[in-house]
């Protein structure tokens, strides 16, 4: 993580672990009904290297986490904790979406941070909605996302915890569409940030990054794509509205409110393209950064500025990053005035990207019928977002 190591300097650091974490050999791959599944695991130094790296904050909801069975969820939650006991630094880590039992899958984690307590759930699809990857009373899993009672009680239970700031992953969507679907836009606009009030909610599983938005004081990463995801596929070859994973740093600052009280909310955002997912994640070039950062704008913009809700889009640095600023970031003190004191809103595509980008950001799948991809059966982190 080298090409990346330098961005990893917030106060907190997210990522999907989409694998089993052990060091044993011995534990027989669940084959999901499946002839020849795909199963993932890692070895704890695996995890060991990421909480090194800086991450803090781990969704283990996804349709990987079941990959070795019971045993395979034990050994992940046993290493997990493992992991949080042994930093030298003492700082804490916390993890959400995987458990012994349903009401474990389903409690949120919770972090302290600068004076900031923040809440954390995670819920994710269930590989063909295997009941025996849903957790149960005494029975390992996870809850599973497309049971709308399960969805619910994932987002009931962080929005009744004690937080200033709530963070909601989902793991969920169509491999390779860079377009949310119904299901999206109903469960993480209309319910989770305008219904709920959720802070954060961030998307991963279809492998490429969809849109950004602001649903009143909520933000939604529709989709971050990969981050670390040894043994797949060069990503370039799926052109250059699918061939990038997303970075984010979200820079919060704290309003006072004559009701409410105190409230953190967004005042900047920087978004990251990285290339080289499948072996070592790094940035782009400065020009080719700028292209992936329209290609992100174009999807914001397909998103619709709907009452209360803005499809976000991220002015080009000469770095190859992006930055939005919320009105009267510039106002403010410390990094985000230091960010936004000069910025300017996003420019328009350039008319030679235009057409580019609407055959390479067209709403399909990676795939058609008869799909074919590489069998991986020990990644060594799985893939993960930030």
């Amino acid at each position: 993580m080298s090409g990346v190591a330098d961005e990893l300097d917030g106060d907190l650091a997210f990522l999907n672990l989409e694998t089993v974490v052990t060091d044993r050999n011995d534990l027989p791959p669940d084959m999901k009904g499946q002839t020849s599944p795909y199963n993932f695991r890692s070895h704890p130094a695996g995890l060991d290297a990421l909480v090194g790296a800086g991450f803090n904050l781990f969704s283990l909801a996804n349709n990987h986490s079941m990959d070795y069975g019971p045993k395979g969820a034990e050994e992940t939650l046993y290493h997990m904790a493992v992991a949080g006991a042994a930093r030298p630094d003492g700082k804490a880590i916390a993890y959400a979406g995987l458990g012994a039992d349903f009401e474990e899958a389903t409690r949120p984690g919770c972090l302290e941070l600068g004076g900031m307590k923040l809440g954390f759930a995670a819920t994710g699809i269930v590989t063909g909605q295997r009941d025996e990857h849903r957790a149960g009373n005494n029975k390992p899993g996870q809850a599973a996302y497309r049971r709308r009672g399960d969805f619910e009680i994932v987002v009931n239970r962080l929005r009744e915890v004690p937080a200033d700031y709530r963070i909601l992953s989902i793991h969920y969507g169509l491999e390779g569409r860079v377009v949310p679907d119904k299901r999206q836009l109903d469960d993480w606009r209309a319910f989770a940030a305008r219904e709920k009030g959720i802070d954060l909610i961030v998307g991963h599983h279809p492998h490429v990054a969809q849109g950004v938005e602001r649903v009143g004081s909520s933000l939604i990463f529709y989709g971050l794509g990969n981050f670390l995801h040894p043994g797949t596929a060069e990503m370039k070859r799926f052109g250059m509205c699918r061939d990038y994973g997303l970075m984010a740093k979200v820079h919060l600052t704290k309003v006072h409110l004559a009701k409410a009280g105190p409230k953190w909310t967004v005042g900047a955002i920087e978004a990251i393209p990285i290339t080289n997912t499948h072996v070592r994640p790094q940035r782009f070039s400065p020009q080719d950064g700028a292209r992936r950062i329209f290609a992100l704008n174009y999807l914001g913009a397909r998103l619709g500025d709907s009452p209360g809700a803005e499809g976000l889009r991220f002015t080009p640095r000469g770095d190859g990053t992006g930055l939005y600023c919320a009105p009267g970031a510039e106002s403010l003190g410390g990094r985000i005035g230091a960010l936004c004191r000069a910025w300017t809103p996003a420019p328009p595509v350039p008319a030679q990207l235009s057409a580019q980008l609407a055959s390479a950001c067209a709403d399909k799948p990676f795939y058609g019928a008869g799909r074919k991809k590489k069998r991986n059966t020990n990644s060594i982190f799985g893939f993960g977002q930030f």
